[in-house]
């Protein structure tokens, strides 16, 4: 089977991967450079604790992918499963984190409640005066997206799978009830099936056949401090969309914030606002970084859907797939989103996992 895959993002990548290692013959077209897009702009969260049953059990499913993808691709993905800790400023928060644990406990995972006293006997770190609890996932943890993209690229390029770059998708056309080529800049590509997983330039692609699915950007925005003693274990989280912070293997302390409100368009720069919200929020949380210097900001753009659910599935042609609008859970989800989206394409069976995430469900 030739397969064209339509973007060398962590998603775009991980499903050509999968797909080349199950025999598959597989061209990716990208625009820029593997993982150009989010994929390697966030900090690499890899954490289960979600309020329901088909993201759980895809984490779930996720988590143990991940545990075994250096191996795998012979290339170190650097996953540290330091654990994720959700913290409350609430009761009402911290009534559903409670909610939630018990739903990922019942899915055998191991999250556990803590109290206030609690997070401050184990993490003397932190500044707990606004925290009313939390939740701790301790086989959570994150991964390095710089290494996962290039560790599946690499792969992929071993498999004999070719990367096209850079070359941008200009349309699809359509014969009957099939794709029949994907037009570029440089090229016609023909295949059997295609593959639309170009991040953000995923909808205007489809846009060409006449699909459109409602989607929203928004920008996160990063930064990352000096060097220091690593001491920050594991990646915290203020639940629900509120900072995150976590400490790289180089010792610097990373936080990511989603900006809210903004009209945002094809703009990946950072912003004086966020610098000046993150520097508060940082010290609030752990007030010896008061001091810490800020080496740099940066941003990508999140694509979302209105349930913050992924678009990813056969779409009305008989021959295109769809894996975009990750809503934030790229490095959470795409390593098994690749496994089970090659098998379903390769078989022809429908996975009842990526049931909830099918395009369908925006179109009505």
């Amino acid at each position: 089977m030739h397969v064209v895959v339509v973007g060398a993002g962590i998603l775009g990548l991980s499903i050509a991967y999968n797909l080349a290692k199950r025999g598959a013959d597989v061209a990716v077209l990208e625009r820029q450079y593997p993982g150009s897009g989010i994929s390697v702009r966030a900090l690499g969260a890899v954490h289960s604790q979600w309020e329901n049953e088909h993201d759980i059990n895809l984490a779930k499913k996720n988590r143990e992918i991940t545990d075994r993808l250096s191996s795998d691709l012979n290339f170190n993905i650097l996953f540290r499963r330091d654990g994720y800790l959700m913290l409350a400023s609430n009761k009402e928060k911290l009534a559903e984190l409670d909610r939630n644990s018990g739903l990922q406990r019942s899915l055998g995972l191991d999250t556990t409640l803590l109290s206030s006293e609690e997070i401050q006997d184990r993490y003397p770190f932190l500044d707990t005066s606004s925290i009313v609890g939390g939740t701790l996932s301790k086989g959570d943890g994150s991964v390095h997206p710089f290494s996962v993209v290039n560790g599946l690229w690499d792969s992929f390029e071993e498999m004999q799978g070719k990367v096209v770059r850079p070359t941008t998708v200009k349309a699809l056309h359509v014969e009957g009830d099939r794709i029949s080529s994907a037009e570029t800049d440089r090229d016609t590509y023909k295949a059997d099936v295609y593959v639309v997983a170009a991040g953000t330039g995923s909808r205007e692609i489809l846009r060409t056949i006449g699909l459109d699915v409602p989607t929203r950007l928004v920008k996160h925005e990063m930064l990352a401090t000096e060097p220091l003693r690593f001491f920050l274990k594991p990646m915290i989280q203020s639940y629900r969309e509120g900072i995150s912070i976590a400490q790289s293997l180089r010792g610097e302390i990373l936080c990511q914030f989603p900006r809210r409100g903004e009209k945002i368009l094809n703009d990946n720069s950072s912003t004086l606002e966020f610098l000046e919200d993150a520097a508060r929020e940082l010290v609030h949380f752990i007030p010896t970084l008061r001091e810490v210097k800020v080496l740099r900001p940066w941003a990508g753009l999140v694509e979302t859907t209105r349930d913050s659910e992924p678009v990813t599935g056969r779409f009305v042609y008989e021959n295109l797939w769809v894996a975009f609008a990750d809503s934030g859970k790229g490095a959470m989800f795409a390593p098994a989103i690749g496994e089970m989206m090659a098998e379903e394409i390769l078989s022809g069976k429908s996975n009842p996992d990526l049931v909830p995430y099918t395009p369908a469900r925006l179109l009505s």
